[in-house]
């Protein structure tokens, strides 16, 4: 579906008031929420698990409170492992914030640095969002004349990065596209398996596979900040408990066009993520405590290009356990064998996460 030059631009700025009013929300509701008498302290219920796709993911603390010196009291051992205090479980559901700094360098010489406000929200047990909304300034002074189309880590394709290149100057600064992801995560599709090798031999190993929608709404001040295009990528996310303390996770979307430009080319693809977090210590003083590494891979197929793109990205992070768990990480990242000029060749990310 195409639309007018002058109703996407007012369609745009009303998109953008909207998105900035419901995270002005969220903020506010995340605040009062975790002011309320009797929930200072609380622990989730044990079956509040969902997958937090930021996302960045994190240390599985559920998986480390069986690393514990001692057992659990009875009757405590359930809830100490679904405990999650970091907002990095896979399947844990808590309302965060986690903003991060993100630098790119793509193929064709574009340079993206992006300050991202990103949170979590529940709104119940097995429903929540996820917004991801970024202040981006461009660097494009030493691009080649083509820009091509381009996908940032964690996002869909930016189908209107200038095909034809900038009108004018040699950078840009504004709001580039925000991304909002639901998440459902149905009973039904929780299953357990028994783990018959490893450290964790004998013990369940549990399952979850959640449906998902995730929406780039083109909130962008300027064309080459980001699309002029509404895509939807409906999808989903399948995660699990590792024979190591950690967990693996992969989130397949396909992506397309709601709403576009006329000028603005299709979107047809198929995208994935891909983490395998593997903690090499549990929260504590010392300063080795709560380490962990988590690499990211990301494949891409365009089906209107026949073009695969891959990506990798290590997360190295630290867990601080306190009165309020914060934790702080930073994930480089390299595109695999770059071949056209919108795909990535290298990205720099640091961030920390927050619980409220």
């Amino acid at each position: 579906m195409a639309i007018s030059t002058v109703t996407r631009q007012r369609a745009r700025g009303v998109l953008r008031n909207m998105c900035l009013l419901m995270l002005f929300m969220l903020v506010i509701c995340g605040s009062v929420r975790a002011d309320e008498p009797g929930n200072a302290g609380m622990e989730p219920a044990p079956d509040v698990r969902i997958l937090d796709l930021d996302l960045s993911f994190g240390l599985n603390l559920s998986a480390l409170a069986t690393m514990q010196d001692e057992p659990a009291e009875d009757g405590a051992e359930e809830e100490e492992e679904f405990k999650d205090e970091t907002g990095t479980d896979p399947r844990d559901f808590n309302n965060k914030f986690m903003p991060y700094y993100r630098y790119t360098e793509l193929k064709n010489g574009v340079e993206v640095h992006d300050w991202t406000i990103f949170g979590l929200y529940a709104f119940t047990p097995r429903l929540a969002m996820t917004y991801e909304i970024p202040l981006r300034y461009m660097d494009y002074s030493e691009a080649i004349p083509d820009f091509g189309p381009a996908i940032l880590p964690g996002g869909p394709p930016i189908p209107g990065f200038g095909a034809s290149g900038p009108a004018s100057g040699s950078n840009e600064f504004g709001l580039g596209d925000s991304i909002f992801r639901f998440f459902y995560k149905p009973e039904s599709l929780e299953w357990e398996t028994p783990c018959t090798w490893g450290p964790r031999k004998g013990e369940t190993l549990k399952w979850s596979l959640i449906p998902l929608i995730e929406t780039t709404v083109p909130t962008n001040t300027d064309d080459i900040l980001g699309s002029d295009t509404w895509v939807l990528s409906p999808g989903f996310a399948i995660a699990g408990d590792t024979p190591t303390f950690g967990f693996i996770a992969a989130m397949f979307f396909y992506d397309f066009n709601a709403i576009k430009d006329t000028d603005e080319p299709y979107v047809s693809r198929f995208r994935g993520r891909i983490f395998l977090m593997q903690p090499f210590s549990k929260p504590g003083p010392k300063w080795h405590d709560g380490l962990y590494m988590m690499p990211e891979f990301q494949p891409a197929y365009d089906l209107r290009t026949s073009h695969f793109s891959f990506w990798v990205g290590p997360e190295f992070g630290k867990v601080f356990a306190g009165d309020r768990t914060v934790t702080v990480y930073a994930k480089p990242g390299w595109g695999v064998d770059p071949s056209i000029p919108g795909d990535r060749e290298f990205s720099f990310e640091v961030g920390v996460r927050i619980f409220f």
